[in-house]
């Protein structure tokens, strides 16, 4: 989900275990040349998630580690093509004012509207979240504690 450090742990994941790192939300910046609020607001969510399919389809398993968006696993089963490609973690932040403190006042989040949107959002998606094949909690860790655990955890 939006806010839980997928970005930040995944740097320091890759760093910890010598692997490349790769954050989608990038990737499709680089790819359209404009940031994922413009793509929202200009061609679609629609638009926007079949970026994230044609981006899937350029991934590979060899020491590299992806971070993507909150929504990246839900659309078009992405969590299944993820699962074949390697490992997925979920990073599970449980405290829902921790997340919408994270992220309120971030203007490249398109889906963020309001707290309890958000809460509505995370409950429709944690199921395919649970999906995941290690779910990993991050209250009270740094990132690079997570890592860490995370690193004992994949292999």
């Amino acid at each position: 989900m939006m806010g839980t450090g997928k970005s930040t742990v995944g740097r320091c994941l890759a760093k910890t275990l010598n692997y490349k790192f790769l954050d989608t939300d990038q990737l499709i910046e680089k790819k359209e040349n404009r940031t994922i609020e413009a793509i929202f607001k200009e061609t679609g969510e629609s638009y926007f998630r079949n970026i994230e399919r044609d981006i899937i389809n350029q991934f590979d398993n060899r020491k590299c580690v992806y971070s993507t968006g909150g929504g990246f696993p839900i659309f078009n089963r992405n969590i299944d093509k993820l699962k074949d490609i390697g490992q997925v973690v979920y990073l599970k932040t449980s405290s829902i004012e921790l997340l919408n403190n994270r992220i309120k006042n971030n203007s490249s989040r398109p889906i963020f509207k309001d707290a309890i949107s958000f809460e509505n959002l995370l409950k429709q998606r944690e199921p395919i979240y649970y999906e995941a094949d290690f779910v990993v909690k991050t209250e009270c860790k740094t990132p690079e504690e997570i890592a860490s655990e995370i690193s004992l955890l994949i292999e």
